[in-house]
């Protein structure tokens, strides 16, 4: 009987363990960053997350010019979950808010709201 007992706490224990909640409910954090527009249309734009606003030159440089340019400094934001995304304009500092970066090259994200600064 003790060896039952046994079998049955353990059992109960690795039940407990595989419980999937998840401390916040299951939803992750929101995640945000701050950035320059330089490229939009209608679905993305591209954001540069430098300290230093691009060059009036850089607005004019194709999506693949601005991804070698500013390598590791840029993210490709989509703007389909947004109401107000004709209002988002280029050359804009901006902080946005998502809740997963897709780790590619360039990274990618879907916002869910914005804010100009």
């Amino acid at each position: 009987m003790p060896k039952l007992g046994i079998i049955l706490i353990a059992f109960i224990l690795f039940l407990v363990g595989c419980d999937k909640n998840e401390p916040n409910g299951g939803r992750t954090k929101m995640q945000s960053l701050v950035g320059y527009v330089v490229l939009k249309d209608d679905d993305s734009a591209i954001l540069i997350t430098s300290k230093e606003a691009p060059s009036k030159e850089d607005y004019k440089l194709s999506e693949e010019k601005l991804i070698n340019k500013y390598k590791n400094q840029v993210v490709i934001i989509g703007l389909s979950e947004l109401d107000t995304k004709n209002d988002l304009k280029q050359g804009e500092k901006i902080k946005v808010w998502f809740n997963i970066l897709k780790e590619s090259n360039p990274p990618r994200t879907t916002i869910q709201k914005y804010e100009v600064l």
